[in-house]
């Protein structure tokens, strides 16, 4: 018997529910434990979940250390929270309402390409003199702030929250209350994508003077782990202080110009799978976004494609050119899927399409796409960071070109913490980037959702190529999608 279900076993006898009433619940809240464990709560609920939660099984549930939080802010399924969760969450949601108002900060929510950086850059045209900080939960996404902001005023510091606080490798922070913060505004972007522990982080070591000034986009996937703030947080101020919350509505990059902006500004709304459907099915074939239906794996025109943004990373990699120029190409095109296995996974797509083997990373070629999955202070690394595999002359040992706050640097591959092959990722770590297309995979019907395609399909500022069922279940063909392509010649 798994730990879960001992614990779920527990729960409910120390309740003294009827086993007849609490055999129903017994498999719901052993899923609740396995989220606990893993570090994943709240816990959205599944369709056939639902009617477990109604009649006589509610009274037992309300007698359980749960809550159950039926439409959270910004839709989505029902959650369910342990109580002592849900509790910490409504004190850090007042604390963050407190800070906002309190010291004349701001929530700037918006959709991508509504400018939401250049109301930023406004707000801080205001903050001459003053120690300012930009941060960002990824790597990736602290660069593109470094990049948006880094001609306003003097060269600010930006960087990953976790670098910003101090990440230790063994847990904790060394920046926190009684070592606050050396600064007078925050800029924290990329809201969405911030859990609560991490938030609670950033109050703590927050000077009490401080301004802070918060950015997101609420039609992006919340953090992996659940918990995000951003939806609520945004509810709350619109009805207590409008004016400390400004949302932007108009995107100056997804509009209805082009089919992407159209679908994308669709996928906003709350629009029904068969109207989504109808709008892909009726796309001309010039559009900038392009439906190829799942049927047995990658379309030959999508897999030739890839090998051909393989071969010129290699050729570009061996070449060793301009550093600055070798990170750009991995802004060329990016191959997100939702999930981590199956053949059309991360694991396999990159397996298949590299010809490499994972688990071997001091034999992948120079020109290997790569992703740093750990933060790592002592060589300013964070999650998130994107670099290539560089092989120098001489058989000595590969190195991995990545970003850095100064630029472009080469570090040795064996020094790396947790590095992954990176030619296709996952949706949620995708967030922070851009690149100029994007083919996205989703190759199961019930990962077809409105946040996870919104947030693929807003990586891409040019085109994108769509492989998935329809998005109708009904319309779904049965059986399993079929191989990848052969891998890339090395």
């Amino acid at each position: 018997m798994s730990g879960s279900r001992r614990a779920a076993e527990r729960l409910l006898q120390l309740a003294g529910a009827e086993p007849r009433l609490a055999e129903p619940l017994l498999p719901l809240l052993e899923r609740l434990q396995q989220a606990i464990a893993e570090g994943r709560e709240p816990l959205p609920l599944l369709p056939h979940e639902l009617p477990l939660l109604q009649g006589p099984a509610a009274v037992v549930l309300h007698s359980l250390p749960v809550a159950l939080e039926p439409t959270p802010a910004g839709g989505g399924p029902a959650q369910l929270w342990t109580r002592a969760a849900l509790d910490r969450r409504e004190r850090l949601l007042t604390d963050l309402e407190r800070r906002l108002i309190e010291h004349d900060g701001c929530l700037v929510t918006g959709g991508a390409g509504t400018g939401k950086t250049t109301l930023v850059r406004d707000l801080l045209a205001t903050e001459a003199g003053r120690r300012v900080a930009l941060a960002a939960p990824t790597g990736k996404a602290a660069a593109r702030l470094r990049q948006a902001l880094g001609t306003v005023g003097d060269p600010w510091p930006c960087q990953t929250l976790h670098r910003l606080l101090e990440a230790r490798g063994s847990g904790g922070f060394g920046r926190d209350g009684g070592r606050p913060l050396a600064l007078d505004t925050l800029v924290v972007d990329e809201v969405s994508m911030v859990d609560g522990l991490l938030m609670e982080a950033v109050l703590r070591a927050l000077p009490a003077p401080a301004r802070l000034f918060l950015v997101g986009d609420p039609g992006q996937l919340p953090p992996v782990g659940g918990g995000g703030l951003l939806d609520a947080l945004q509810q709350r101020l619109e009805q207590s202080s409008p004016r400390h919350h400004r949302h932007l509505t108009v995107s100056h990059r997804f509009d209805g110009s082009t089919a992407l902006g159209r679908f994308v500004t669709a996928l906003r709304q709350p629009a029904a799978p068969a109207s989504l459907q109808r709008q892909l099915e009726a796309l001309p074939s010039d559009a900038n976004l392009r439906w190829h239906r799942l049927e047995r794996g990658l379309p030959p025109a999508l897999a030739q494609l890839l090998q051909e943004h393989v071969h010129t990373l290699r050729q570009a990699a061996d070449d060793d050119g301009d550093p600055v120029a070798l990170l750009g190409l991995l802004e060329r095109l990016l191959l997100l899927t939702p999930q981590r296995r199956g053949p059309l996974g991360v694991e396999g797509l990159n397996s298949r399409l590299l010809g490499i083997d994972p688990g071997q990373p001091r034999r992948w070629p120079a020109g290997t796409p790569v992703l740093v999955t750990r933060n790592d202070p002592d060589l300013d690394l964070a999650n998130g960071d994107l670099g290539l595999v560089l092989r120098p002359d001489g058989g000595a040992m590969p190195e991995v070109l990545l970003p850095g706050p100064g630029g472009p640097r080469r570090l040795p591959l064996a020094l790396l913490p947790g590095l992954e092959p990176a030619l296709a990722l996952t949706v949620h770590k995708s967030q922070g980037s851009q690149a100029d297309r994007a083919v996205v995979v989703v190759p199961q019907p019930e990962a077809l959702d409105h946040r996870l395609l919104y947030t693929a399909l807003t990586r891409a500022r040019r085109r994108v190529d769509l492989l998935c069922p329809p998005l109708e279940p009904a319309a779904i063909p049965a059986g399993e999608p079929g191989e990848c392509p052969p891998p890339a010649a090395h």
